[in-house]
Protein backbone atom coordinates (compact mmCIF):
# COMPACT_ATOMS: atom_id res chain seq x y z
CA UNK A 1 0.00 0.00 0.00
CA UNK A 2 2.89 2.34 0.77
CA UNK A 3 4.36 1.74 -2.67
CA UNK A 4 1.00 2.33 -4.34
CA UNK A 5 0.55 5.56 -2.44
CA UNK A 6 4.03 6.66 -3.45
CA UNK A 7 3.31 5.94 -7.10
CA UNK A 8 0.05 7.88 -6.94
CA UNK A 9 1.77 10.82 -5.28
CA UNK A 10 4.47 10.81 -7.94
CA UNK A 11 1.80 10.76 -10.62
CA UNK A 12 -0.01 13.70 -9.07
CA UNK A 13 3.19 15.71 -8.74
CA UNK A 14 4.10 15.01 -12.35
CA UNK A 15 0.61 15.91 -13.63
CA UNK A 16 0.96 17.93 -16.81
CA UNK A 17 -0.88 21.12 -17.60
CA UNK A 18 -2.31 21.19 -21.13
CA UNK A 19 -1.76 24.63 -22.67
CA UNK A 20 -2.32 25.98 -26.19
CA UNK A 21 0.70 26.35 -28.41
CA UNK A 22 1.57 29.94 -29.35
CA UNK A 23 0.23 31.30 -32.62
CA UNK A 24 2.70 31.93 -35.40
CA UNK A 25 3.25 35.67 -35.98
CA UNK A 26 1.46 37.30 -38.90
CA UNK A 27 3.79 39.26 -41.21
CA UNK A 28 2.13 42.68 -40.97
CA UNK A 29 5.23 44.80 -41.53
CA UNK A 30 6.14 48.06 -39.84
CA UNK A 31 5.06 50.55 -42.50
CA UNK A 32 1.82 52.48 -42.27
CA UNK A 33 -1.14 51.84 -44.54
CA UNK A 34 -1.10 53.67 -47.86
CA UNK A 35 -3.14 56.89 -47.85
CA UNK A 36 -3.24 56.76 -44.02
CA UNK A 37 -1.68 60.20 -43.71
CA UNK A 38 -4.90 61.88 -44.90
CA UNK A 39 -6.83 61.09 -41.70
CA UNK A 40 -6.69 63.19 -38.53
CA UNK A 41 -7.16 61.90 -35.01
CA UNK A 42 -10.85 62.21 -33.99
CA UNK A 43 -11.98 63.98 -30.85
CA UNK A 44 -13.95 60.97 -29.55
CA UNK A 45 -13.14 57.23 -29.36
CA UNK A 46 -13.79 55.04 -32.38
CA UNK A 47 -16.55 53.19 -30.51
CA UNK A 48 -18.66 56.36 -30.86
CA UNK A 49 -18.37 56.33 -34.65
CA UNK A 50 -22.15 56.43 -35.43
CA UNK A 51 -22.30 59.99 -34.06
CA UNK A 52 -19.42 61.13 -36.28
CA UNK A 53 -21.70 61.41 -39.32
CA UNK A 54 -23.77 64.15 -37.71
CA UNK A 55 -27.11 62.37 -38.26
CA UNK A 56 -29.07 61.68 -35.04
CA UNK A 57 -31.50 59.33 -36.86
CA UNK A 58 -28.53 57.12 -37.75
CA UNK A 59 -27.56 56.78 -34.08
CA UNK A 60 -31.17 55.94 -33.21
CA UNK A 61 -31.36 53.26 -35.91
CA UNK A 62 -28.06 51.70 -34.85
CA UNK A 63 -29.25 51.51 -31.23
CA UNK A 64 -32.54 49.97 -32.36
CA UNK A 65 -30.72 47.36 -34.44
CA UNK A 66 -28.38 46.42 -31.59
CA UNK A 67 -31.43 45.92 -29.37
CA UNK A 68 -33.73 44.08 -31.79
CA UNK A 69 -31.68 42.35 -34.47
CA UNK A 70 -32.30 38.61 -34.64
CA UNK A 71 -28.74 37.71 -35.67
CA UNK A 72 -27.49 39.42 -32.51
CA UNK A 73 -30.02 37.49 -30.44
CA UNK A 74 -28.79 34.25 -31.97
CA UNK A 75 -25.17 35.19 -31.23
CA UNK A 76 -26.09 36.01 -27.62
CA UNK A 77 -27.77 32.61 -27.30
CA UNK A 78 -24.57 30.96 -28.52
CA UNK A 79 -22.68 32.76 -25.75
CA UNK A 80 -25.17 31.46 -23.17
CA UNK A 81 -24.82 27.98 -24.63
CA UNK A 82 -21.01 28.14 -24.45
CA UNK A 83 -21.20 29.27 -20.81
CA UNK A 84 -23.52 26.37 -19.95
CA UNK A 85 -21.22 23.88 -21.67
CA UNK A 86 -18.30 25.38 -19.75
CA UNK A 87 -20.14 24.61 -16.51
CA UNK A 88 -20.61 21.04 -17.68
CA UNK A 89 -16.88 20.69 -18.44
CA UNK A 90 -15.84 22.22 -15.12
CA UNK A 91 -18.21 19.89 -13.24
CA UNK A 92 -16.15 16.94 -14.46
CA UNK A 93 -13.36 18.13 -12.15
CA UNK A 94 -15.55 17.46 -9.08
CA UNK A 95 -16.62 14.13 -7.56
CA UNK A 96 -19.94 12.61 -8.51
CA UNK A 97 -22.14 11.68 -5.54
CA UNK A 98 -25.41 9.74 -5.80
CA UNK A 99 -27.96 8.03 -3.63
CA UNK A 100 -30.07 5.00 -4.50
CA UNK A 101 -32.71 4.34 -1.79
CA UNK A 102 -34.76 1.19 -2.25
CA UNK A 103 -37.20 -1.20 -0.56
CA UNK A 104 -37.75 -4.78 -1.53
CA UNK A 105 -40.12 -7.52 -0.31
CA UNK A 106 -39.69 -11.10 -1.49
CA UNK A 107 -40.99 -14.59 -0.59
CA UNK A 108 -39.11 -17.83 -1.10
CA UNK A 109 -41.07 -20.89 -2.21
CA UNK A 110 -41.79 -23.30 0.60
CA UNK A 111 -41.48 -26.40 -1.59
CA UNK A 112 -37.85 -25.92 -2.55
CA UNK A 113 -34.68 -26.42 -0.54
CA UNK A 114 -33.98 -23.24 1.36
CA UNK A 115 -31.52 -22.64 4.19
CA UNK A 116 -33.09 -19.33 5.16
CA UNK A 117 -35.19 -19.36 8.31
CA UNK A 118 -37.80 -17.07 6.83
CA UNK A 119 -39.86 -17.48 3.73
CA UNK A 120 -40.65 -13.73 3.40
CA UNK A 121 -37.89 -11.11 3.48
CA UNK A 122 -37.89 -7.31 3.71
CA UNK A 123 -34.98 -5.04 2.86
CA UNK A 124 -34.73 -1.28 3.41
CA UNK A 125 -31.57 0.34 2.05
CA UNK A 126 -30.20 3.84 1.45
CA UNK A 127 -26.77 3.46 -0.15
CA UNK A 128 -24.64 6.47 -1.11
CA UNK A 129 -21.97 6.21 -3.76
CA UNK A 130 -19.26 8.57 -4.92
CA UNK A 131 -16.74 8.43 -7.74
CA UNK A 132 -13.88 10.74 -8.65
CA UNK A 133 -11.54 10.61 -11.60
CA UNK A 134 -8.12 11.86 -10.58
CA UNK A 135 -6.92 14.26 -13.27
CA UNK A 136 -3.37 12.92 -13.32
CA UNK A 137 -2.44 14.19 -16.77
CA UNK A 138 -4.51 17.37 -17.06
CA UNK A 139 -7.11 15.97 -19.45
CA UNK A 140 -10.07 17.33 -17.48
CA UNK A 141 -8.38 20.65 -16.86
CA UNK A 142 -7.57 20.91 -20.55
CA UNK A 143 -11.16 20.14 -21.39
CA UNK A 144 -12.32 22.90 -19.03
CA UNK A 145 -9.86 25.32 -20.63
CA UNK A 146 -11.35 24.46 -24.02
CA UNK A 147 -14.73 25.45 -22.60
CA UNK A 148 -13.36 28.79 -21.38
CA UNK A 149 -11.83 29.52 -24.78
CA UNK A 150 -15.16 28.63 -26.40
CA UNK A 151 -16.91 31.21 -24.22
CA UNK A 152 -14.41 33.89 -25.21
CA UNK A 153 -14.77 32.89 -28.85
CA UNK A 154 -18.57 33.04 -28.71
CA UNK A 155 -18.45 36.46 -27.05
CA UNK A 156 -16.08 37.76 -29.74
CA UNK A 157 -18.33 36.31 -32.45
CA UNK A 158 -21.24 38.16 -30.88
CA UNK A 159 -19.24 41.39 -30.96
CA UNK A 160 -18.42 40.75 -34.63
CA UNK A 161 -22.12 40.27 -35.41
CA UNK A 162 -22.98 43.50 -33.56
CA UNK A 163 -20.34 45.36 -35.55
CA UNK A 164 -21.62 43.92 -38.83
CA UNK A 165 -25.21 44.83 -38.04
CA UNK A 166 -24.31 48.35 -36.91
CA UNK A 167 -22.24 49.05 -40.02
CA UNK A 168 -24.91 47.51 -42.27
CA UNK A 169 -27.43 49.93 -40.77
CA UNK A 170 -25.04 52.83 -41.33
CA UNK A 171 -24.36 51.81 -44.94
CA UNK A 172 -28.06 51.46 -45.74
CA UNK A 173 -28.99 54.73 -44.03
CA UNK A 174 -26.22 56.70 -45.73
CA UNK A 175 -27.14 55.15 -49.07
CA UNK A 176 -30.75 56.13 -48.39
CA UNK A 177 -29.64 59.72 -47.75
CA UNK A 178 -27.84 60.00 -51.07
CA UNK A 179 -30.62 58.21 -52.94
CA UNK A 180 -32.93 60.93 -51.68
CA UNK A 181 -30.48 63.55 -52.97
CA UNK A 182 -30.61 61.72 -56.31
CA UNK A 183 -34.39 61.73 -56.22
CA UNK A 184 -34.41 65.47 -55.60
CA UNK A 185 -32.02 66.03 -58.50
CA UNK A 186 -34.17 63.93 -60.82
CA UNK A 187 -37.32 65.70 -59.66
CA UNK A 188 -35.80 69.09 -60.55
CA UNK A 189 -34.63 67.72 -63.89
CA UNK A 190 -38.12 66.38 -64.66
CA UNK A 191 -39.68 69.73 -63.80
CA UNK A 192 -37.25 71.53 -66.11
CA UNK A 193 -37.88 69.00 -68.88
CA UNK A 194 -41.62 69.35 -68.46
CA UNK A 195 -41.33 73.13 -68.77
CA UNK A 196 -39.06 72.76 -71.77
CA UNK A 197 -41.56 70.40 -73.42
CA UNK A 198 -44.35 72.96 -72.93
CA UNK A 199 -42.19 75.68 -74.45
CA UNK A 200 -41.27 73.51 -77.43
CA UNK A 201 -44.91 72.54 -77.95
CA UNK A 202 -45.80 76.22 -78.10
CA UNK A 203 -42.95 76.83 -80.56
CA UNK A 204 -44.19 73.95 -82.70
CA UNK A 205 -47.65 75.41 -82.80
CA UNK A 206 -46.14 78.75 -83.79
CA UNK A 207 -44.05 77.11 -86.49
CA UNK A 208 -40.75 78.05 -84.82
CA UNK A 209 -39.80 74.44 -84.00
CA UNK A 210 -40.26 71.06 -85.61
CA UNK A 211 -42.17 68.05 -84.37
CA UNK A 212 -38.80 66.27 -84.06
CA UNK A 213 -37.79 68.68 -81.29
CA UNK A 214 -41.00 67.90 -79.40
CA UNK A 215 -40.46 64.14 -79.75
CA UNK A 216 -36.88 64.45 -78.49
CA UNK A 217 -37.99 66.52 -75.51
CA UNK A 218 -40.74 64.02 -74.67
CA UNK A 219 -38.28 61.10 -74.85
CA UNK A 220 -35.83 62.95 -72.60
CA UNK A 221 -38.62 63.59 -70.08
CA UNK A 222 -39.68 59.93 -70.02
CA UNK A 223 -36.07 58.83 -69.52
CA UNK A 224 -35.77 61.04 -66.46
CA UNK A 225 -39.07 59.71 -65.13
CA UNK A 226 -37.81 56.13 -65.57
CA UNK A 227 -34.65 56.98 -63.61
CA UNK A 228 -36.82 58.51 -60.89
CA UNK A 229 -38.88 55.32 -60.60
CA UNK A 230 -35.72 53.22 -60.25
CA UNK A 231 -34.32 55.48 -57.55
CA UNK A 232 -37.63 55.33 -55.69
CA UNK A 233 -37.50 51.53 -55.86
CA UNK A 234 -34.01 51.60 -54.40
CA UNK A 235 -35.17 53.81 -51.53
CA UNK A 236 -38.05 51.47 -50.73
CA UNK A 237 -35.71 48.48 -50.69
CA UNK A 238 -33.31 50.27 -48.36
CA UNK A 239 -36.13 51.00 -45.93
CA UNK A 240 -37.10 47.31 -46.00
CA UNK A 241 -33.48 46.35 -45.29
CA UNK A 242 -33.34 48.73 -42.32
CA UNK A 243 -36.57 47.23 -40.99
CA UNK A 244 -35.12 43.70 -41.01
CA UNK A 245 -31.86 44.90 -39.44
CA UNK A 246 -33.78 46.50 -36.58
CA UNK A 247 -35.94 43.42 -36.07
CA UNK A 248 -39.17 44.98 -37.37
CA UNK A 249 -41.51 43.81 -40.10
CA UNK A 250 -41.07 45.84 -43.32
CA UNK A 251 -44.83 46.31 -43.47
CA UNK A 252 -44.78 48.27 -40.19
CA UNK A 253 -41.64 50.34 -40.67
CA UNK A 254 -40.89 53.71 -42.23
CA UNK A 255 -37.97 56.11 -42.35
CA UNK A 256 -38.59 59.83 -42.58
CA UNK A 257 -36.75 61.74 -45.30
CA UNK A 258 -33.20 62.52 -44.27
CA UNK A 259 -33.40 66.28 -43.97
CA UNK A 260 -30.10 66.81 -42.13
CA UNK A 261 -26.83 66.97 -44.00
CA UNK A 262 -24.34 64.12 -43.71
CA UNK A 263 -20.83 64.78 -42.48
CA UNK A 264 -18.30 62.19 -43.64
CA UNK A 265 -15.55 61.97 -41.00
CA UNK A 266 -11.88 61.13 -41.35
CA UNK A 267 -11.08 57.84 -39.60
CA UNK A 268 -7.42 57.26 -38.67
CA UNK A 269 -6.43 53.66 -39.40
CA UNK A 270 -3.41 53.50 -37.08
CA UNK A 271 -0.64 50.95 -37.58
CA UNK A 272 -1.21 47.54 -39.20
CA UNK A 273 0.20 45.70 -36.18
CA UNK A 274 -2.39 47.30 -33.89
CA UNK A 275 -5.22 46.00 -36.07
CA UNK A 276 -4.68 42.43 -34.85
CA UNK A 277 -5.94 43.40 -31.38
CA UNK A 278 -8.87 45.56 -32.54
CA UNK A 279 -11.09 43.15 -34.45
CA UNK A 280 -13.42 40.70 -32.74
CA UNK A 281 -13.32 38.24 -35.63
CA UNK A 282 -9.53 38.03 -35.35
CA UNK A 283 -9.81 37.48 -31.60
CA UNK A 284 -12.37 34.72 -32.18
CA UNK A 285 -10.12 33.09 -34.82
CA UNK A 286 -7.24 33.12 -32.31
CA UNK A 287 -9.43 31.44 -29.70
CA UNK A 288 -10.40 28.76 -32.23
CA UNK A 289 -6.72 28.13 -32.84
CA UNK A 290 -6.16 27.86 -29.08
CA UNK A 291 -9.00 25.37 -28.77
CA UNK A 292 -7.62 23.29 -31.63
CA UNK A 293 -4.14 23.14 -30.06
CA UNK A 294 -5.62 22.27 -26.65
CA UNK A 295 -7.39 19.35 -28.25
CA UNK A 296 -4.00 17.92 -29.28
CA UNK A 297 -2.96 17.68 -25.63
CA UNK A 298 -6.31 16.21 -24.61
CA UNK A 299 -6.02 13.59 -27.36
CA UNK A 300 -2.54 12.62 -26.23
CA UNK A 301 -3.76 11.84 -22.69
CA UNK A 302 -5.62 8.86 -24.14
CA UNK A 303 -2.26 7.04 -24.10
CA UNK A 304 -2.00 7.43 -20.32
CA UNK A 305 -3.84 5.41 -17.65
CA UNK A 306 -6.83 6.79 -15.77
CA UNK A 307 -7.30 6.55 -12.02
CA UNK A 308 -10.81 6.46 -10.57
CA UNK A 309 -11.62 6.47 -6.87
CA UNK A 310 -14.96 5.09 -5.67
CA UNK A 311 -16.70 4.96 -2.30
CA UNK A 312 -20.00 3.50 -1.12
CA UNK A 313 -21.76 3.83 2.19
CA UNK A 314 -25.17 3.90 3.82
CA UNK A 315 -27.60 1.77 5.78
CA UNK A 316 -29.55 -1.38 5.08
CA UNK A 317 -31.93 -3.28 7.33
CA UNK A 318 -34.97 -5.54 7.24
CA UNK A 319 -36.86 -3.28 9.67
CA UNK A 320 -37.09 0.48 9.85
CA UNK A 321 -36.71 0.30 13.65
CA UNK A 322 -33.10 -0.91 13.27
CA UNK A 323 -32.34 1.03 10.09
CA UNK A 324 -29.95 3.51 11.73
CA UNK A 325 -28.26 1.04 14.05
CA UNK A 326 -24.53 0.75 13.84
CA UNK A 327 -24.75 -2.80 12.69
CA UNK A 328 -26.95 -1.71 9.78
CA UNK A 329 -24.25 0.47 8.27
CA UNK A 330 -22.35 -0.53 5.16
CA UNK A 331 -19.42 0.98 3.31
CA UNK A 332 -16.76 0.26 0.74
CA UNK A 333 -13.75 1.94 -0.86
CA UNK A 334 -12.10 1.22 -4.16
CA UNK A 335 -9.60 2.43 -6.68
CA UNK A 336 -9.24 1.39 -10.29
CA UNK A 337 -6.63 2.07 -12.91
CA UNK A 338 -7.60 1.66 -16.56
CA UNK A 339 -5.23 1.57 -19.51
CA UNK A 340 -5.99 0.73 -23.13
CA UNK A 341 -3.53 -1.82 -24.47
CA UNK A 342 -4.68 -2.04 -28.08
CA UNK A 343 -7.21 -0.02 -30.05
CA UNK A 344 -6.22 -0.58 -33.66
CA UNK A 345 -4.66 2.87 -34.05
CA UNK A 346 -7.66 4.84 -32.76
CA UNK A 347 -5.57 7.03 -30.45
CA UNK A 348 -2.98 7.70 -33.14
CA UNK A 349 -5.74 8.76 -35.51
CA UNK A 350 -7.27 11.05 -32.86
CA UNK A 351 -3.94 12.81 -32.26
CA UNK A 352 -3.34 13.14 -35.99
CA UNK A 353 -6.82 14.59 -36.50
CA UNK A 354 -6.32 17.07 -33.66
CA UNK A 355 -2.94 18.12 -35.07
CA UNK A 356 -4.46 18.68 -38.51
CA UNK A 357 -7.29 20.64 -36.90
CA UNK A 358 -4.77 22.88 -35.15
CA UNK A 359 -2.92 23.50 -38.43
CA UNK A 360 -6.24 24.34 -40.09
CA UNK A 361 -7.25 26.75 -37.33
CA UNK A 362 -3.84 28.42 -37.46
CA UNK A 363 -4.09 28.86 -41.24
CA UNK A 364 -7.61 30.27 -40.88
CA UNK A 365 -6.37 32.74 -38.27
CA UNK A 366 -3.55 33.93 -40.51
CA UNK A 367 -5.92 34.18 -43.50
CA UNK A 368 -8.38 36.21 -41.41
CA UNK A 369 -5.57 38.52 -40.28
CA UNK A 370 -4.30 39.10 -43.81
CA UNK A 371 -7.86 39.63 -45.01
CA UNK A 372 -8.37 42.24 -42.29
CA UNK A 373 -5.26 44.11 -43.44
CA UNK A 374 -6.56 44.06 -46.99
CA UNK A 375 -9.98 45.35 -45.94
CA UNK A 376 -8.40 48.34 -44.22
CA UNK A 377 -6.14 49.09 -47.17
CA UNK A 378 -8.99 48.69 -49.69
CA UNK A 379 -11.17 51.07 -47.67
CA UNK A 380 -8.36 53.64 -47.59
CA UNK A 381 -7.86 53.23 -51.35
CA UNK A 382 -11.58 53.76 -51.92
CA UNK A 383 -11.68 56.85 -49.70
CA UNK A 384 -8.75 58.46 -51.51
CA UNK A 385 -10.18 57.66 -54.95
CA UNK A 386 -13.67 58.90 -54.08
CA UNK A 387 -12.33 62.18 -52.70
CA UNK A 388 -10.56 62.73 -56.03
CA UNK A 389 -13.72 61.78 -57.93
CA UNK A 390 -15.76 64.25 -55.90
CA UNK A 391 -13.39 67.08 -56.82
CA UNK A 392 -13.49 66.17 -60.50
CA UNK A 393 -17.23 65.60 -60.72
CA UNK A 394 -17.93 68.82 -58.83
CA UNK A 395 -15.92 70.70 -61.43
CA UNK A 396 -17.60 68.73 -64.23
CA UNK A 397 -21.06 69.47 -62.82
CA UNK A 398 -20.44 73.21 -62.81
CA UNK A 399 -19.01 73.13 -66.32
CA UNK A 400 -21.83 70.98 -67.71
CA UNK A 401 -24.48 73.21 -66.13
CA UNK A 402 -22.91 76.23 -67.80
CA UNK A 403 -22.77 74.32 -71.07
CA UNK A 404 -26.46 73.35 -70.75
CA UNK A 405 -27.50 76.96 -70.19
CA UNK A 406 -25.44 78.10 -73.17
CA UNK A 407 -26.93 75.39 -75.41
CA UNK A 408 -30.45 76.41 -74.40
CA UNK A 409 -29.66 80.04 -75.22
CA UNK A 410 -28.18 79.07 -78.58
CA UNK A 411 -31.27 77.00 -79.35
CA UNK A 412 -33.57 79.88 -78.41
CA UNK A 413 -31.73 82.07 -80.94
CA UNK A 414 -31.92 79.39 -83.61
CA UNK A 415 -28.20 78.67 -83.79
CA UNK A 416 -28.39 74.93 -82.97
CA UNK A 417 -30.91 72.11 -83.02
CA UNK A 418 -32.64 70.84 -79.93
CA UNK A 419 -30.48 67.69 -80.07
CA UNK A 420 -27.54 69.72 -78.74
CA UNK A 421 -29.71 71.00 -75.91
CA UNK A 422 -30.69 67.45 -74.98
CA UNK A 423 -27.08 66.25 -75.04
CA UNK A 424 -25.89 69.13 -72.90
CA UNK A 425 -28.73 68.74 -70.45
CA UNK A 426 -28.15 65.01 -70.21
CA UNK A 427 -24.44 65.57 -69.56
CA UNK A 428 -25.25 68.06 -66.79
CA UNK A 429 -27.69 65.67 -65.12
CA UNK A 430 -25.24 62.77 -65.39
CA UNK A 431 -22.44 64.84 -63.82
CA UNK A 432 -24.71 65.89 -60.94
CA UNK A 433 -25.78 62.30 -60.29
CA UNK A 434 -22.21 61.03 -60.52
CA UNK A 435 -21.22 63.64 -57.94
CA UNK A 436 -23.95 62.33 -55.63
CA UNK A 437 -22.87 58.72 -56.21
CA UNK A 438 -19.24 59.59 -55.47
CA UNK A 439 -20.21 61.22 -52.19
CA UNK A 440 -22.27 58.15 -51.36
CA UNK A 441 -19.32 55.88 -52.18
CA UNK A 442 -17.07 57.99 -49.92
CA UNK A 443 -19.50 57.60 -47.02
CA UNK A 444 -19.80 53.83 -47.55
CA UNK A 445 -16.02 53.46 -47.81
CA UNK A 446 -15.70 55.30 -44.49
CA UNK A 447 -18.15 52.88 -42.87
CA UNK A 448 -16.19 49.99 -44.37
CA UNK A 449 -13.03 51.40 -42.80
CA UNK A 450 -14.76 51.59 -39.42
CA UNK A 451 -15.80 47.95 -39.76
CA UNK A 452 -12.33 46.89 -40.91
CA UNK A 453 -10.81 48.58 -37.84
CA UNK A 454 -13.14 46.76 -35.44
CA UNK A 455 -15.44 49.68 -34.65
CA UNK A 456 -13.68 50.48 -31.37
CA UNK A 457 -13.95 46.95 -29.95
CA UNK A 458 -11.40 46.01 -27.31
CA UNK A 459 -10.45 42.45 -26.29
CA UNK A 460 -11.11 41.08 -22.80
CA UNK A 461 -8.60 42.08 -20.15
CA UNK A 462 -7.68 38.42 -19.54
CA UNK A 463 -8.45 34.96 -20.86
CA UNK A 464 -10.90 34.19 -18.05
CA UNK A 465 -14.40 33.36 -19.19
CA UNK A 466 -15.82 35.88 -16.70
CA UNK A 467 -14.21 38.64 -18.74
CA UNK A 468 -16.15 37.71 -21.87
CA UNK A 469 -18.73 40.40 -21.09
CA UNK A 470 -16.18 43.04 -22.17
CA UNK A 471 -16.46 41.74 -25.72
CA UNK A 472 -20.06 43.00 -25.97
CA UNK A 473 -19.23 46.15 -27.92
CA UNK A 474 -19.21 47.31 -31.54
Amino acid sequence: MTRIAALLAAGLLSACTIAPRPLAPVPVGTDRFRHAETANEPASPLVEWPAWFGAPPLVTLVDAALAGNQDIRAAAARVDQAQALLGEREAALSPTVGVDPSFSRARVSGTVDNALPKRTMHNWSVPFNASYEVDLWGRLRGDAEIGRQNVLQAAADRAAVRLRVATDVASDYLTLHFVERDLATLARAIELRRTALDVIAARVRAGAASDLDALRAAADLDTARADLADSQRLRDNLVDALAVLTGVSPTAFAVAPTASAIRVPDVPPGLPSALLAQRPDLYAAARRADVASLEIGVARTAWLPTLTLTAQGGFASRDLSTFLDRNSSLWGLGASVAETLFDGGKRDAAVAAATAGADLADANYRATALGALREVQDALNDITAQKERIVRYDSAAHASESAARLSLSRYAHGYVSYLEVIDSDRDALNAQRQLIHSRQALAIATVNLVRALGGGWTPPASTQASDAKHADRF
